[in-house]
């Protein structure tokens, strides 16, 4: 099977698990790795990513991001593809953990364009092409508008990134719907799209072949469910239990501390892990922790919904 057609399926991003000094928790993250294999998170229907924006990669040391690495692949143990966020701007540090991953033994790299300012064209492909040419692993194109000042990677520009050899996928979403449409439909034949919009059934009608998922780290039999829908090709119940299995995310509206406010996604996806019975520790700093108030609230609203009694599959 070739590297791009491995990249597929759901790609569950996974928390980084912490202990209350932030020190992190390597063995509880094996643990963790060995219990989504085994409820079927495997080669063909998902890819394992750690250190991603919902693993807090980018509060993650160079060591620790190595040591993560090392216990994705062990816990891995090849039964499923894996993949690890780079979210450097300084192309140097990027090119020394992409080889620390090949060197590993990851499957993927998750690398979103360089910003600290809006890049121009020039310098995301010059990014890009530093890591390609720096090592065999495959790279999966991250387009993060919200984080980039709203650079998006547009036709142009993929016209380019799609020529390097170890460019196999896109994690896409846009703030242009015109754009998510158009790149969809011109390059899907030549490189994997991951969807990462709220849009994926039209996604998956326009080529894309996965989508990140945080429900997978949850209830992995009810997410490898909504991945058999897209399968068959069977849109219209997929929309319909896809937001059926993610009303929860719609009735924590009502717990205000939560909210999406803040400098990662380390305090809202811990605490909604926390309420639902999965303590996977504070969020790295400085993100913000949610009370211990709030997440009573939350687990009572978790409750009066029955939510985990709808995901039970």
């Amino acid at each position: 099977m070739s590297r791009k057609d491995r990249l597929k399926g759901i790609v569950v991003s996974i928390p980084t698990p912490t202990e209350k000094n932030f020190e992190i928790d390597f063995e509880k993250l094996k643990e963790h790795v060995s219990w989504l294999i085994e409820e079927g998170m495997v080669e063909g229907k998902a890819v394992l990513m750690a250190a991603g924006g919902l693993g807090e990669g980018y509060f993650l040391t160079r060591e620790e991001h190595f040591k993560v690495m090392e216990a994705l692949v062990d816990a891995a143990n090849d039964k499923v593809p894996t993949m690890t966020g780079i979210f450097e701007s300084c192309t140097k540090e990027a090119i020394k953990r992409a080889k620390y991953a090949e060197d590993v033994g990851i499957d993927f790299l998750q690398v979103n364009p360089p910003h600290y300012l809006a890049p121009v064209d020039e310098e995301a492909f010059t990014h890009y092409k530093m890591i390609n040419d720096s090592v065999n692993v495959g790279v999966m194109i991250y387009n993060t508008p919200w984080a980039a000042m709203g650079f998006e990677i547009r036709p142009k520009l993929m016209e380019k990134l799609v020529t390097l050899e170890n460019i196999v996928g896109v994690k896409w979403m846009s703030f242009d719907s015109m754009n998510f449409i158009r790149v969809l439909k011109e390059f899907s034949d030549k490189v994997n799209f991951i969807d990462n919009s709220t849009m994926t059934s039209l996604a998956f009608q326009l080529g894309a072949k996965g989508y990140i998922s945080l429900l997978g780290n949850i209830a992995p039999k009810a997410e490898l469910y909504l991945y058999s829908l897209l399968e068959k090709k069977d849109y219209k119940t997929f929309d319909l239990e896809h937001k059926r299995l993610h009303a929860w995310r719609e009735v924590l509206g009502a717990a205000e501390e939560l909210g999406y406010q803040g400098v990662g996604e380390g305090t809202i996806s811990k605490a909604i892990l926390q309420a639902i019975g999965k303590d996977f520790g504070p969020p790295l700093p400085p993100q913000r922790k949610v009370s211990a108030e709030t997440i009573e609230k939350v687990k009572k609203i978790l409750d009066e919904h029955k939510v985990l009694e709808t995901l039970k599959f």
